[in-house]
């Protein structure tokens, strides 16, 4: 897992790829979920969401969170 810091210094095309990577690892961790890997998969999800966020904020899609008037 890498700190929000660190995410911070990632290019787009980096953003994109390790959110691949991290789905992948949600997927294999969520398979040993049953040998008490559950903490993992929390914090693999907590850094995927960090990485989508910072996917919007570079494609400057801010669409959905605007509140309609």
């Amino acid at each position: 897992m890498k700190r929000f810091k660190e995410l911070l210094k990632l290019g787009k095309n980096d953003i994109t790829k390790k959110m691949n990577e991290m789905e992948m690892e949600i997927v294999k961790a969520r398979v040993t979920a049953s040998k008490g890997g559950k903490v993992k998969i929390r914090e693999l999800k907590k850094t995927l969401a960090n990485l989508k966020m910072l996917n919007k904020q570079n494609n400057g899609d801010r669409s959905k969170n605007r509140v309609a008037s």
